[in-house]
């Protein structure tokens, strides 16, 4: 098992942070970086916000998973849920067609204010089974997923920028 711990520091507050968070997904049209998740289905239970993406590796999958993956499996589903009273976060992304013995990514994530500022934090576990080469692919898919962490705090400071601070 690989373990990574993440924090990053927003200079927005958290209302504008979560807002951000929220809606950019719905706006891809702006944001090209973004073009490999496909929102599959989203509901609201109370306070829960429940979404499946399907997120495209294209270009992006690591050497390794070539290897493990069969043809066409290059496509991630994430199963998330967001409760909006703790600004929390809790995600599990596998290969699609149900092939979580590869590897399974399982997380949470935390949104808080730090004064006028805003950080979100990670807790992430890659395991894998794949015989003899399970180390390395967990090891592999942190390296992206730490990558894609810092893309997406890219992303979601160009969509404040873009989109402006809400008034």
């Amino acid at each position: 098992m690989k373990k990574i711990n993440v924090e990053q520091t927003f200079e927005h507050s958290l209302p504008t942070l979560l807002r951000a968070r929220e809606e950019r997904y719905k706006h891809l049209d702006k944001f090209p970086e973004l073009k490999n998740v496909q929102i599959v289905s989203e509901s609201r239970e109370g306070h829960i916000l429940k979404q499946v993406r399907n997120i495209s590796l294209a270009d992006a999958m690591p050497a390794v998973l070539q290897t493990v993956l069969p043809a066409g499996a290059n496509v991630l589903v994430e199963e998330s849920e967001f409760d909006d009273t703790t600004n929390t976060h809790t995600f599990k992304v596998t290969p699609g067609g149900g092939m979580d013995n590869i590897f399974a990514v399982k997380g949470v994530s935390k949104y808080f204010a730090n004064g006028d500022k805003s950080v979100r934090t990670y807790d992430i576990e890659i395991t894998s089974k794949v015989l003899f080469v399970g180390g390395v692919v967990e090891s592999a898919i942190g390296d992206v997923y730490k990558h894609n962490l810092d893309k997406d705090k890219l992303s979601i400071e160009n969509f404040i920028k873009v989109l402006g601070e809400p008034s």
